[in-house]
């Protein structure tokens, strides 16, 4: 590589030790440049230099003219171009420096600006400074001042109201006594007082003369309406101001023993409506509005001002006087009455209501702010219940709540206004639906809800539990039914909620757990008023649950409180167990239902037969299906007759039950001299087993037999056997329902058609007539349906079902023309069944059943379209 030097500046190669340069200067004939300078060349080999550095070979002049001779000759354009890249670095530089100094420029300008915006900080925070001193020093004024006031205070409490009035000013004198004197009388909260409390003396606008002719100043009493904070909507910005209340007044009877008795407290009200007052959400305005009181052109302060002085002078009280600190008690309030004028059936109340607050405080306020209080609330009501897509109906709410939220905000809304409307007697609500979706605790304002006196009817859903109410008188919830879905799932709130609603029935729905009884417990040991218990149990626990309940009710009536308990109910899809306490005394009695018409085939829960060996007893009705066992009956068999049967209804289908079970029914039937309903299913007649049991069913107990259905296929097979053994109807003498069902195919003979006939037809006056009548055979409507209508006893049948698929539209005229031809309207008939499928639904048809519908107003049809 090789350099061109054109600078006298010599190089520094030190830090470029692994490069020899050998450097030397052209003559007169070297190679010049384009102006004819000489150019000192230095040549670099790109070798390792030796350790002595860049001397030795370059020092020999021999090996620099070697050198020279190696330059090649291309070295001039080489030159040009390095000069040119040296050009082009140092125009670069120079665009460098000047972008250097654009940035140093606008620095300098941010720079300024930065300083310009810190002096306005720091001048506004001068500023801010200042008006934060003169802030403290009218702070530390407004200290010294209450300190002021708060000493004259404490000299009230700890010195002589003349103290007061001497160390004080005469005007700030009166206001500090009035002051005192409001709070004084309103410190107290109002109760429920016969008649307002606050009151004050006006002279009457046209001046008496006595007959001495001397002028004499009269006065009359006005009521002040105690409005406020309490009456003022939540949205409304301003607050309702303490007001003469909207009334002439009343002149007083004796005005010097009146002023006697009620001048200290009289002055007091004096003091507080010429100054004004402010305590427990009461504004007293200065002067107040006293136009309607004085009439026109009078002037306000020369009014109050010739009172106080009045009052003073008869009284002979000084501001301050420890006697115009007192209020009024119930007393004072009592006889105030007897000291006024009062017109026959006149309202002593000055034209105001006592009202209810939340906190159970009874002011007495003026009808136009209750008025417009009652509106704003209402609105605000209807506008929530809007929000919530609930109902307003008449004077019935129905709403749904799913947030917590609203809940409180509509029990608030119904707290006000029942509190409101029970002032005025405003019947705009008498009856609640509301329904609660989120696990919401009961507000705190319930209790108003529930003690207002408003409603004919209430409902509360909290989701956990209803409450239900049907009859409220006087805020006294009465008739309280609670339905608890399920026990282990009540909050504390829940329990404390139950035991204020006083419920008289109470229900839970859910299968009660043994981990619950102890809650159990607690409910029946608070809420003595329930007399009422259902529970959803599960079988196995009958007994338990029993006992549970009697031990419970056992301690009680030990105590003071005694229980009001009187029915318990135990709840299962197939069996209700009915508990009736005795008043005050420890027996009971028990009544059982049974019902397995569920179950299935040949299933019997174990638990059953445990729950009827100890309380078959007290089994009232049984209803069972082919499930019904040998079992069953032999425990039921026993338990009757060591205690005796309750039986009332029984109903059995004895396809399962062989010679022992049979006896054992037998014998349960005998025993159950208070049966009045009995229900014998027999099916499978084909069988010669279940046609024997039929028999012998029939043999035994057709004198006590009320229901009977016959049902099973091949009817030839075994329905005449049975005409044959019981052909009179009087065998039956107190069979109410007949239902005989055959097989499609079934033929019957004529023997068979007349028994059936004279089941159903109309009989002597010695046996019970049969209301209800059904009979299913194909063969039957071709043979002998015309007799069968012609025989039936339409004065007493009050069910027909006709089933049939080929029941055609002749037969339907026949029972028309039968019904019309007996004399209807005095037909019972109340339903009809005909399963018609193939009956033509056509005018004719429609005109056969609108007929019908004229002649008996109460049928019921089914089974077809009509």
């Amino acid at each position: 590589m090789t350099f061109i030097i054109r600078s006298l500046i010599p190089l520094r190669i030190a830090h470029h030790p692994g490069v020899v340069l050998e450097v030397f200067v052209m003559n007169d004939d070297q190679d010049t440049d384009d102006q004819g300078n000489s150019s000192p060349v230095v040549q670099s080999n790109n070798r390792c230099a030796p350790s002595r550095g860049v001397r030795g070979a370059d020092n020999n002049p021999a090996h620099m003219r070697h050198q020279r001779q190696r330059l090649p000759s291309t070295s001039t354009c080489q030159c040009r171009q390095v000069t040119q890249q040296y050009e082009k670095v140092q125009q670069r530089m120079q665009q460098l420096d000047q972008a250097v100094q654009d940035s140093r420029e606008q620095t300098q300008v941010i720079h300024e600006q930065a300083q310009y915006q810190m002096d306005e900080i720091l001048s506004q925070l001068q500023r801010l400074d200042q008006q934060s001193q003169n802030t403290l020093q009218q702070h530390e004024l407004l200290k010294k001042q209450i300190r002021n006031v708060e000493k004259v205070s404490q000299c009230q409490d700890r010195s002589s109201p003349e103290r007061i009035r001497q160390d004080t000013p005469h005007a700030f004198g009166q206001f500090l006594h009035a002051q005192y004197c409001v709070q004084a009388v309103l410190a107290k909260p109002p109760q429920k007082l016969p008649i307002p409390r606050l009151f004050i003396l006006l002279p009457v606008p046209t001046a008496i003369v006595d007959g001495q002719g001397e002028s004499q100043l009269q006065f009359r009493l006005y009521f002040l309406c105690e409005c406020g904070a309490h009456t003022t909507a939540k949205d409304c910005c301003e607050l309702h101001e303490v007001h003469l209340a909207n009334h002439p007044g009343y002149d007083l009877i004796n005005q010097d023993e009146f002023i006697n008795k009620y001048g200290p407290y009289l002055l007091a009200m004096m003091y507080m409506i010429k100054f004004g007052a402010k305590s427990r959400g009461l504004v007293v305005p200065p002067l107040l509005r006293l136009n309607n009181a004085i009439g026109d052109g009078g002037s306000l302060d020369q009014v109050v001002d010739d009172t106080i002085s009045h009052l003073k002078d008869a009284t002979r009280c000084i501001d301050g006087d420890t006697k115009a600190q007192q209020y009024l008690d119930v007393t004072g309030l009592a006889e105030l009455k007897s000291h006024l004028k009062i017109k026959d059936g006149e309202d002593f109340s000055g034209g105001l209501s006592r009202m209810k607050t939340q906190n159970a405080h009874y002011p007495w306020i003026c009808r136009d702010h209750l008025r417009e209080y009652y509106e704003l609330t209402l609105q605000e009501l209807k506008c929530n219940i809007n929000n919530s897509r609930g109902v307003w109906s008449g004077n019935e709410i129905k709403v749904n709540v799913a947030s917590d939220e609203m809940v409180k905000t509509l029990y608030d809304n119904l707290s006000e206004l029942f509190r409101i409307q029970s002032v005025e007697n405003w019947q705009s609500i008498t009856g609640i639906d509301l329904k609660v979706d989120s696990h919401q605790t009961v507000s705190d304002s319930t209790t108003d809800i529930l003690g207002s006196d408003v409603f004919d009817s209430m409902s509360l859903d909290f989701d956990r539990l209803t409450m239900s109410a049907k009859n409220i008188s006087r805020g006294e919830l009465k008739d309280v039914t609670i339905s608890i879905r399920d026990l282990g799932a009540l909050r504390l709130e829940d329990m404390e909620f139950v035991h204020q609603c006083r419920p008289i029935t109470l229900a839970i729905s859910k299968a009660l757990q043994e981990k619950d009884d102890n809650r159990l417990v607690s409910i029946l040991q608070r809420s003595l008023s329930i007399t009422s218990l259902r529970i959803e149990c599960e079988m196995k626990r009958f007994t338990a649950v029993i006992d549970l309940v009697k031990s419970t009710r056992l301690k009680l009536l030990q105590t003071e409180d005694k229980p009001a308990l009187r029915i318990l109910e135990l709840v299962h899809p197939e069996i209700k167990v009915k508990v009736s306490f005795e008043k005050g005394s420890t027996s009971l009695d028990v009544e059982t239902r049974i019902k397995m018409e569920n179950c299935r085939h040949h299933v019997v829960d174990p638990a059953l037969y445990t729950f009827v060996r100890q309380y078959g007893w007290s089994v009232t009705s049984l209803d069972v299906p082919d499930s019904f066992s040998d079992r069953l009956a032999k425990l039921l068999d026993e338990s009757i007759q060591e205690k005796g049967s309750s039986m009332a209804h029984i109903g059995i289908t004895p396809t399962s039950l062989t010679t022992p079970g049979l006896d054992a029914i037998s014998r349960i039937i005998n025993q159950s001299q208070g049966l009045t309903h009995f229900r014998l299913s027999l099916t499978n007649l084909n069988d010669g087993n279940q046609k024997d049991k039929a028999l012998l069913l029939l043999g035994r107990h057709k004198d006590r037999l009320t229901d009977l259905l016959l049902n099973c296929g091949g009817v030839d097979q075994w329905l005449p056997q049975i005409a044959r053994a019981f052909p009179e109807r009087g065998g039956f003498p107190v069979l109410e329902k007949f239902v005989v069902e055959c097989g499609r195919l079934s033929t019957l003979d004529a023997d068979s058609r007349q028994w059936i006939v004279s089941m159903v037809s109309a009989q002597t006056q010695t046996l019970i007539p049969v209301k209800a009548f059904g009979v299913k055979c194909s063969d039957f409507w071709s043979n002998g349906f015309e007799a069968l209508i012609n025989a039936i006893d339409l004065s007493t049948l009050e069910e027909l079902y006709l089933k049939n698929e080929n029941f055609s539209h002749d037969q339907l005229k026949l029972l028309v023309d039968r019904v019309a031809n007996y004399g209807a309207p005095s037909v019972p008939l109340r339903l009809l069944h005909i399963n018609g499928e193939k009956l033509d639904n056509n005018a004719d048809t429609q005109g056969l059943i609108v007929s019908l519908r004229e002649k008996v107003p109460e049928i019921k049809i089914t089974g077809m379209k009509a």
